[in-house]
């Protein structure tokens, strides 16, 4: 990946000491979706976003060595309000492999894994399932700013007799701002939500970002109704450095 969304200062790129050319991290999501991007080592990258039904998921990923990073989510349902919280039953994990460094001929790819169902929602009809195993591509351009491309194949663990897919681009805007959309036709889900039934699933994003380590997000989930009615989602994610 030739363009990070999240750069550190000048000081911590010395302390990580990654060769000259190699961004300290890189966008590791569209919205929803994985990118090819992946931490560097001994940096960490804490995210939550929220969800319908007073939710919260929060992760945790940590770069282990060059090109391969691993992490947890956990959250629940109710956890402000008047409702008794509901947790998640299980610890969801992630992991993710660049195999294959961007270049200019080339788009970087990603081997990764994924269980991370999506949350419910009031109003739903139907819930996604986690991406499971899946392989990720992103290629970066430099046009008044940047803009990227990603595109990926998975196979779910929860129902592998097809294939899913998806699209996605983000681009910079002045000030720090920027936005996101992602795009899933839905090939491995349920008839009634497929691209040719359904439409897909279609999410977008406008985001901030402070000094590279901070980005906060407002999403805009599943536009097209596709699963049910279409809610929004506040996410913040922080970029750390172990010392």
């Amino acid at each position: 990946m030739k363009r990070s969304r999240f750069c550190l200062p000048a000081l911590t790129w010395l302390l990580l000491a990654t060769p000259p050319g190699c961004p300290a991290s890189e966008l590791l999501r569209v919205v929803t979706e994985p990118t090819a991007g992946v931490l560097s080592a001994r940096t960490y990258y804490a995210s939550l976003a929220t969800f319908p039904n007073e939710g919260l998921v929060i992760g945790l990923d940590v770069g282990v060595v060059p090109r391969l990073m691993v992490g947890v989510r956990y959250g629940g349902e109710h956890l402000t309000g008047l409702s008794d919280p509901v947790w998640y039953d299980h610890v969801r994990v992630a992991a993710r492999f660049r195999f294959l460094d961007e270049s200019l001929a080339l788009p970087g790819i990603a081997l990764g894994f994924s269980n991370q169902e999506e949350g419910p929602r009031t109003g739903a009809t139907y819930s996604r399932l986690s991406r499971g195993v899946y392989l990720s591509a992103s290629k970066n351009f430099e046009l008044e700013g940047s803009l990227a491309f990603h595109a990926g194949v998975s196979l779910s663990l929860e129902d592998s007799d097809h294939a899913g897919c998806w699209l996605g681009l983000d681009k910079s805007l002045p000030g720090g701002f920027g936005v996101a959309l992602d795009y899933d036709p839905a090939t491995n889900e349920a008839d009634s939500v497929r691209f040719d039934e359904g439409g897909g699933f279609v999410s977008a994003e406008i985001f901030w970002q402070s000094f590279g380590q901070v980005r906060v997000s407002l999403q805009l989930r599943d536009l097209l109704e596709t699963g049910g009615q279409t809610y929004r989602a506040l996410a913040v994610d922080f970029l750390g450095l172990f010392l």
